[in-house]
């Protein structure tokens, strides 16, 4: 069997959808409920009561305030997209916890590669499309709501890329690639943690980052390990700020980046080992 085949890959691809659906179409609905619930709070529970601001603030300061509340649903939309993200990764192969499950998945006529994009493609990629959905829907729900009680209609859907349009966050190059590396890296911890735990992936996959990452900062106090990545530089004269990057910033994303491509090729080795009969907590 050929390690790759478009052709099959995608007629694998298609089958796991449909398997999976039910848990799609659940997943979806919780999400667009909770984000529905989120929205409700952050723009009628939370802060001033819209009567009261119609009642005794100017018009302008009443659709700037709202518009406040509405930006902490966009936030609140972002931050739950990150950890979906999280839990889709660590959750990469829990159709296969139970033996028949786990024994039919790998008995498919398909290549360890396919089974492995498949799982990777629906459980980072389809379960991200699933969540700006829910999110959608959710703004839409809740701009249905204000428009039928008499408020001000602003949607928070257009706003969600606002954070990462802000030209002072990565006016540096080095700024974009920092983020973007830590973000990707954070993800293949949990790639690496939902191939490896066999239960409770996403509990075990972030105790051990929490375990690891606290033991690695308290050895480097205790050395009083200090080197500097970046100085930043407030000019009085030109009122502008600088940021100076030294050769360890370098260094340390550039080893971060070869981290991530050796998690990724560490979870797709582990899942390679895996079998029907495995240990109770882990994949190997």
């Amino acid at each position: 069997m050929s390690t790759f085949n478009i052709n099959r890959f995608g007629q694998a691809l298609k089958c796991q959808f449909l398997v999976q659906r039910k848990m799609w179409i659940r997943l979806f609905g919780i999400f667009t409920f909770v984000m529905f619930i989120a929205g409700l709070f952050w723009t009628r529970v939370q802060g001033t009561h819209y009567d009261y601001m119609v009642e005794n603030w100017p018009a302008e300061e009443v659709y700037r305030s709202y518009m406040h509340f509405v930006e902490q649903t966009v936030v609140f939309g972002i931050v739950f997209f990150c950890f979906s993200m999280l839990f889709g990764a660590s959750y990469l192969f829990s159709q296969m916890k139970d033996t028949r499950k786990r024994s039919a998945f790998l008995l498919w006529p398909v290549s360890s590669l396919e089974k492995y994009v498949v799982n990777l493609l629906l459980s980072v990629f389809w379960l991200a499309i699933i969540t700006v959905a829910a999110y959608v829907l959710a703004d839409t729900l809740r701009v249905f709501v204000d428009w039928a009680t008499g408020r001000v209609v602003i949607w928070g859907f257009p706003k969600l890329a606002e954070p990462f349009g802000n030209n002072a966050a990565f006016e540096y190059w080095q700024s974009a690639w920092m983020f973007f590396t830590w973000v990707f890296y954070i993800h293949s911890l949990y790639i690496v943690g939902g191939t490896l735990f066999r239960r409770q992936q996403f509990l075990l996959t972030s105790l051990s980052i929490i375990v690891v990452g606290f033991l690695l900062i308290t050895t480097l106090s205790n050395l009083d390990f200090h080197i500097d990545c970046i100085v930043g530089t407030w000019d009085e004269k030109t009122h502008t700020y600088t940021r100076t990057f030294y050769p360890f910033f370098y260094i340390l994303h550039s080893t971060l980046c070869a981290l991530i491509v050796f998690h990724y090729w560490a979870s797709y080795k582990l899942f390679t080992r895996m079998q029907v009969i495995n240990n109770k907590w882990l994949n190997v």
